[in-house]
């Protein structure tokens, strides 16, 4: 259901607030303005009570109001759901780690925080989480010296570098449009942090670009604004680490298993040249000149051997480069109130630092993933090699 969906649900369920909810057409922010206090409280609470997911999208967006912060902290959570209150806590946790609701103001008026006024300075970070190929979209803001602001983005990759840059000038009603906009979107939402930890992410991509991978042009011009040599930073997942213990049980384990096996984490591959270069012998052993033109393809040997092709690869170069993507997923899950997720990433670096070959439970899900694509592709084409008919595979969710 949309939030306009379940907006239109609350309207005939609060018909003393309908004239306000109606005419916002699902609008979040037309409907903060068409309410009263009270009435947003009412709003939020029946959605939290009966949508969670569309109460969290909405109260996302009101904090960043002025009085929003406010609204969403005073609604009342006796009658809410496990669901409803864990959504709420949530949502005012990311506002006090955004400096939008100060800590203990249970109390006291809570503070909402807004872009500065315009003869002050912006200085913002943004850190988008990993997308499944293991690059991640990083933000920085600042203040323009000809008004304005500047937007630098970049997509990072612990294995590829900085990948992408680009600057953007915006005008400072189009940086709050942009900040809604990436810290609210349905998949890979950024979360807000420091300017200066932004910075240290860069700097570290950029002392370790590969010889193969040439900065962005953009980057050269503006390298020593971003990456300036001298002092090393840390990043934000030097910050976590500092901050939490790197021991997990095994439920905290197999919650972050979860979270690979539902595509919101991982899988990470080696990059497509390295696939291909390892899948070479092993398309030579079944193919159909080596194994012969009427022979039924074994598909069990065949996936075996996929499978231990990939986990060499994930255990070799690819350790220490997924136990940093794992740590600085740990700050995201940190963030967001997820102390659990943040340890078990955490413990999972942890084993991928150490000597040996073997993954941890976490990493060696991503690498079923990739292995159980790659066997998918080989069965179909050495399939037709061999002249065999194969069995339909379903699709691999995720790619």
């Amino acid at each position: 259901m949309s939030l306009a969906e379940s907006l239109e649900k609350a309207a005939v369920e609060l018909p003393e607030d309908a004239d306000g909810i109606r005419p916002a057409n699902g609008d979040p922010i037309q409907l903060f303005d068409l309410l009263s206090g009270g009435a947003r409280r009412r709003v939020l609470c029946w959605l939290l009570a009966n949508a969670s997911e569309d109460a969290q999208e909405l109260a996302l967006c009101w904090i960043e109001e002025t009085e929003g912060a406010s609204d969403v902290a005073a609604v009342e959570t006796e009658n809410l759901s496990k669901e409803g209150k864990k959504v709420l806590r949530r949502v005012l946790h990311r506002a006090r780690s955004q400096g939008l609701v100060k800590e203990g103001a249970q109390d006291a008026v809570p503070h909402v925080a807004r872009l500065a006024q315009v003869d002050e300075k912006i200085s913002a970070g943004f850190l988008a989480p990993h997308d499944p190929r293991g690059g991640r979209l990083v933000y920085l803001v600042e203040s323009s010296p000809g008004g304005g602001a500047r937007v630098f983005e970049a997509l990072l990759d612990e294995d590829r570098g900085v990948v992408d840059f680009q600057v953007y000038r915006a005008g400072r009603r189009q940086v709050k449009s942009f900040i809604r906009d990436v810290t609210q979107r349905e998949r890979f939402a950024a979360v807000e942090t420091d300017a200066q930890s932004v910075r240290a992410l860069i700097a570290r991509r950029a002392r370790a670009q590969p010889e193969s991978q040439p900065l962005p042009a953009a980057f050269k011009e503006w390298r020593n604004r971003m990456a300036p040599d001298g002092e090393i930073l840390p990043t934000p997942g030097d910050g976590v680490l500092a901050s939490l213990s790197s021991e997990a049980d095994e439920e905290q384990i197999r919650a972050l298993v979860g979270e690979v096996e539902a595509g919101r984490l991982g899988p990470w591959p080696p990059q497509p040249a390295v696939l291909e270069t390892a899948m070479q012998p092993v398309r030579a052993s079944f193919s159909g000149e080596a194994a012969g033109p009427d022979t039924e393809l074994d598909k069990e040997a065949l996936a075996e051997a996929v499978h231990v092709a990939v986990h060499e690869l994930y255990a070799s170069d690819l350790r220490p480069v997924n136990a940093e993507r794992l740590e600085e997923s740990a700050y995201l899950f940190w963030k967001q109130d997820e102390a659990a997720r943040a340890q078990a990433c955490l413990a999972s670096a942890g084993a991928l630092r150490e000597e040996g070959t073997d993954l941890g439970p976490v990493m060696a899900a991503c690498a079923k993933i990739v292995g159980d694509a790659l066997v998918a592709d080989l069965q179909r084409s050495l399939g037709d090699e061999t002249g065999v008919q194969m069995e339909k595979e379903s699709p691999i969710s995720g790619k």
